[in-house]
Order: C-alpha cells, then sequence, then structure tokens
C-alpha cells in the first residue's frame, strides 16, 4: 500500500524513512547476517572481543532515546534501562556482584518493554497502568531468577504487541505507520531467537550471540515508537509528546476513532 487516505490525511510511505531509520535497518540486516555466518561456520570468536561486543551494541539504543525525546520521562527511564544492563554486562565480565546488578537489569528491561507496548498499544497512557508497572517491575526484581515468571511476563506482553500490528495490518489508521510495525515485530522474533539461543553466561558463544538480541530488540523498540503518529509531522524523526489519559478508563484502544 502506497498511500493511506481519508479525509485529513494524505501519507505516503516511501517519504517516512529518515536516514536514521535506514542506517538502523541496514546495520540490524549485516549485523544478524555476519554473526549467523560465523555462528554457522564455527568461528571461534575471541573472548575478549565479545565482550566488547556485548558491551557496545547497547548504542543501539541510543536513536530509541532521540525518537522519544519529547516525552522526557519516558526517555530517561529507558536510558537508565540501558545504564543498567551495560551494568549488568559489566559484572559478568568481571564477576562482580552479579547477584545484585543482574536483578536491576532484568527489571528495567521488562520495564521498557511494557511501556513501549503502552505507547504503542494506546492512544494516550491510561493511569491503571502505571500500577501494573510497579507491580511487574518489583516481580521481576525479586523473583529475576526465576524463568518462567520473566518469561511468561514478556512472552503475554510480546503477543499483544504481536496481535494489535496483526490488527493495524488488517485496519490500518493515519495515526500508526504499518510498516515501521511490522519491521519492529520481525526484528523482535529475530532478536528472540538469538536471545533463546544465546545459553549461560559461561557458554563459549554467549557473549556475541546476545550481542545480536541488544541489536534487534533495540531496533524492535525503536521501529515500535517510530511508528506512532505518523500524521502529526512525517518528516519529523521524533515521536510527538505521550500523554497520560484526563479521565478515569480503560483507554482508547488500538485507535478506534
Amino acid at each position: 500500500m502506497d498511500f493511506i487516505n481519508d479525509s485529513k490525511y494524505e501519507i505516503k510511505l516511501t517519504q517516512t524513512f529518515k536516514t536514521l531509520d535506514i542506517f538502523k535497518l541496514v546495520f540490524a540486516i549485516v549485523y544478524i547476517m555476519l554473526i549467523s555466518i560465523i555462528m554457522y561456520a564455527e568461528v571461534e570468536v575471541n573472548k575478549v572481543l565479545q565482550d566488547w561486543l556485548i558491551i557496545l551494541t547497547h548504542a543501539a539504543g541510543a536513536p530509541l532515546i532521540i525518537a522519544l525525546w519529547k516525552t522526557q520521562w519516558l526517555a530517561i527511564t529507558l536510558l537508565i534501562g540501558i545504564v543498567f544492563s551495560v551494568a549488568s554486562h559489566a559484572s559478568i565480565i568481571f564477576d562482580w556482584n552479579v547477584d545484585k546488578i543482574e536483578p536491576m537489569d532484568i527489571a528495567f528491561a521488562n520495564l521498557t518493554l511494557v511501556l513501549i507496548a503502552i505507547v504503542v498499544i494506546f492512544d494516550k497512557i491510561p493511569e491503571w497502568t502505571i500500577p501494573v508497572l510497579f507491580t511487574l517491575t518489583v516481580l521481576n526484581t525479586i523473583f529475576w531468577d526465576v524463568v518462567w515468571v520473566y518469561s511468561i511476563t514478556s512472552g503475554i506482553i510480546n503477543l499483544c504487541v504481536a496481535v494489535y500490528v496483526c490488527y493495524r495490518l488488517c485496519v490500518p489508521t493515519p495515526r500508526r505507520n504499518v510498516t515501521f510495525m511490522v519491521i519492529g515485530l520481525l526484528m523482535g522474533i529475530c532478536g528472540t531467537v538469538f536471545f533463546l539461543r544465546d545459553g549461560h553466561h559461561s557458554d563459549k558463544n554467549y557473549a556475541i550471540l546476545h550481542s545480536v538480541w541488544h541489536i534487534c530488540s533495540y531496533g524492535s523498540l525503536y521501529f515500535a515508537v517510530r511508528s506512532i503518529r505518523p500524521d502529526v509531522d512525517i518528516q519529523e524523526l521524533r515521536r510527538p509528546r505521550i500523554e497520560f489519559a484526563r479521565k478515569l478508563e480503560f483507554g482508547k484502544f488500538a485507535y478506534k476513532d
């Protein structure tokens, strides 16, 4: 579909790709292919290089912060999550207080996922989602080493987003760029495959496989955010400020007008 038309909007999807969008997409594809070839060929990668990759790939989160900067509380929350992730991986590399730092990484990673899902699915952030966020963050911090707690939470959230993307494919709207949504979904699926394969911290290829997760997960979240409100300013990289709902309600789900 080249155009989405209604009485107010005419959106040409080919005009929505900015230089940063193209760079992130191309870089992700090249990086995924490169690591896949290395793994398939069973090339042994130096541990020091792997450690550098797992740290430096956090830079993939910077464009996400840029895209969300007009909603600064959300952008700063995600930035804190990235800092904790860097600290967590550094603690693993140097074997220093892993059991104290890693829970914060897991909690903020899940918090980031839920926050982005909320701003993608709802027109404005419903107030009822705040206590839900608090509860999930506390649970993931306490039970950080219980795999099924994190898996069920993230699985349900990812399923909700996937269903919403499928819904938008069938019912497009000028308030959402479906192209970006699909790219984000595909990158998320690809990242999950590598995440499930990275194994334990002590595994030989853990760091290099997990670095692909960083590229894909941050890329997925970035394109999910970039899909928000293209009708406001199609040429603007940063997304409009995301507001809280002004009245007590479940929320304007899926942008039903």
